[in-house]
């Protein structure tokens, strides 16, 4: 088989499939519903871990967790799927900053997962999130 035809097939089948992975769904975020939840996923990756307080954002993607010891946890919705991070207190504290009067602004430095801002519902909704995990106020960003 020449080797052009065998490309365009291969290129054509994983086209194929990650068109059907989207048209199903799969790309879709889907909101972290609760603490619950939050509590659970979390939970699988750190089944160690204690959690104290749980902070959800305003959209439902995104979750803080105030970990026993000081660490702070983090749940992100990626498409259908959620990821987990755990940080310690001073590593999360140097990774964010106040994007606006309601928002946070994350740069974890990962290459897996891209600056990202976290929405809270009003600023006295972030301030609170942010005492309840131990956080100062930081600059707000120049980049926003």
């Amino acid at each position: 088989m020449n080797l052009l035809v065998l490309v365009a097939i291969v290129g054509f089948g994983i086209g194929l499939i990650v068109l059907l992975v989207h048209l199903t769904g799969g790309s879709r975020p889907t909101p972290i519903d609760d603490k619950a939840t939050v509590r659970n996923r979390f939970a699988e990756d750190y089944p160690d871990a204690g959690v104290r307080h749980c902070v959800l954002s305003a959209d439902g993607f995104d979750a803080l967790l105030a970990l026993e010891g000081g660490d702070i946890g983090l749940v992100h919705a990626v498409g259908s799927k959620a990821l987990t991070r755990r940080y310690t207190h001073a590593e999360f504290a140097a990774m964010i900053e106040l994007q606006d009067s309601r928002s946070i602004l994350l740069r974890t430095g990962e290459m897996t997962l891209p600056p990202f801002a976290i929405r809270f519902a009003d600023a006295e909704a972030r301030a609170e999130a942010m005492a309840a995990l131990g956080l100062s106020v930081v600059p707000v960003s120049k980049a926003a």
